[in-house]
C-alpha cells in the first residue's frame, strides 16, 4: 500500500468508487471501510459498510489471511507467533488485518491533508 488512489477500482469491502481508496492486491479499501474496520478491531462489534454489507472480526486464528499483506499471524523477533486480528466482509470475501487497517488509515489521513 503506497498511494491512496485505488486505481479506479471499487472498494473490496463495500463496492464504492467514490473518494480516496488505498490499493491492495485484490482491490482497494475506502475511507469509510477503514473507519468501520478499525472500530471492529477496537471493540469486536460488527459494523455495516456503506453498501450494507457486514464487517466482522475474524474469530479463528486459522481463518483466511489478510489479502493486503498475506499474513494471519504476527512473528516477534524471538520467533514467537501470535494471531493477527483481522476483519472480514463475508459477502465480498474480503479480509484485512489490524496492521493493514492502521497503515491504510495513515495513508488516507496523509492524502486527505494534501
Amino acid at each position: 500500500m503506497t498511494a491512496a488512489n485505488g486505481a479506479g477500482r471499487p472498494c473490496r469491502f463495500c463496492g464504492s468508487v467514490r473518494g480516496p481508496r488505498v490499493p491492495g492486491k485484490a482491490g482497494p479499501i475506502c475511507l469509510e471501510c477503514v473507519r468501520a474496520g478499525l472500530k471492529v478491531i477496537r471493540d469486536g462489534a460488527d459494523r455495516e459498510t456503506p453498501s450494507g454489507d457486514v464487517l466482522a472480526a475474524v474469530t479463528s486464528p486459522l481463518a483466511a489471511v489478510c489479502e493486503f499483506c498475506g499474513r494471519r499471524e504476527r512473528r516477534t523477533f524471538l520467533g514467537l507467533r501470535r494471531p493477527l486480528l483481522r476483519v472480514d466482509c463475508a459477502a465480498r470475501d474480503a479480509v484485512i488485518c489490524a496492521d493493514c487497517l492502521d497503515h491504510a488509515g495513515d495513508v488516507l489521513n496523509l492524502a486527505l491533508r494534501h
